[in-house]
C-alpha cells in the first residue's frame, strides 16, 4: 500500500502527540493521605493554551543527517515530523517541540549507539530569543534495520511575544561546517 508523505508525516505527528500526552500521565508514588488538588488548581498551575502557538520549521539542511558516504556509510537520520504544544503563566511562553524521526543504518554501520544533535531555535521578530541543542541516543545494530526516535525539548521559557512574530526551528546541527557561521544562529 502507498502512502502519501503528507500521512506518514501526520502518524508520526500523532505518536509524539501520545508521546507527549503520556509523558505528562507520569506518577511519583502514593499520594500519603493528600487530596488531589481541584480541576481549577491544575488549571491554573499548568497555564491557559494561548491563541497563538507557532508552527515548528525545519531549515534547509536540517531535516537529514548522513554520516559517511558509499560503502564507509554509517547512517542516514531523517527528522519526518515535528509538533509544539504552549502554555501561558506567569508572563511566560511555556513551550514543548516533539521532532519523530527515523535512523537508517548503512553499509559501515557498527552495534552500538549514536548521539544525534538536535536543535530548537526561536527567534522573535529575527531576534534569537532561544536556543537549545539536545543529544538523542540511538541504537545502531546493522542487523536490526532501521529505527525511529522522538526527542522533546521541554525547556522553553520565553517572554510572551508581541503580535505572532515567533519563528520556530528545529533540525540536527553538527556546528558550522568548515568554521562557517550559520544564519540566525
Amino acid at each position: 500500500m502507498h502512502m502519501s508523505k503528507q500521512t506518514v508525516a501526520r502518524n508520526a505527528a500523532g505518536l509524539v502527540v501520545a508521546a507527549l500526552a503520556l509523558s505528562a500521565c507520569n506518577s511519583t508514588g502514593p499520594s500519603l493521605g493528600r487530596s488531589a488538588p481541584s480541576p481549577a488548581a491544575v488549571a491554573n498551575s499548568a497555564g491557559i493554551v494561548p491563541d497563538y502557538c507557532p508552527q515548528v520549521s525545519l531549515r534547509e539542511g536540517t531535516a537529514i543527517l548522513r554520516k559517511g558516504s558509499g560503502d564507509d556509510l554509517q547512517y542516514i537520520a531523517s527528522i519526518a515530523a515535528t509538533t509544539r504544544s504552549c502554555r501561558v503563566r506567569d508572563g511566560q511562553l511555556f513551550m514543548e517541540v516533539g521532532i519523530a524521526g527515523r535512523l537508517v543504518p548503512g553499509p559501515a554501520a557498527r552495534p552500538g549507539s549514536v548521539q544525534l544533535p538536535i536543535r530548537v531555535a526561536i527567534l522573535n521578530a529575527g531576534q534569537l530569543v532561544y536556543s537549545q541543542l539536545g543529544q538523542q541516543p540511538i541504537s545502531t545494530d546493522p542487523a536490526g534495520g532501521p529505527k525511529d526516535f522522538r526527542y522533546v525539548d521541554r525547556a522553553i521559557r520565553i517572554a510572551v511575544p508581541e503580535g505572532r512574530s515567533l519563528t520556530v526551528y528545529a533540525g540536527f546541527d553538527e556546528g558550522p561546517q568548515n568554521g562557517a557561521k550559520r544564519p540566525g544562529s
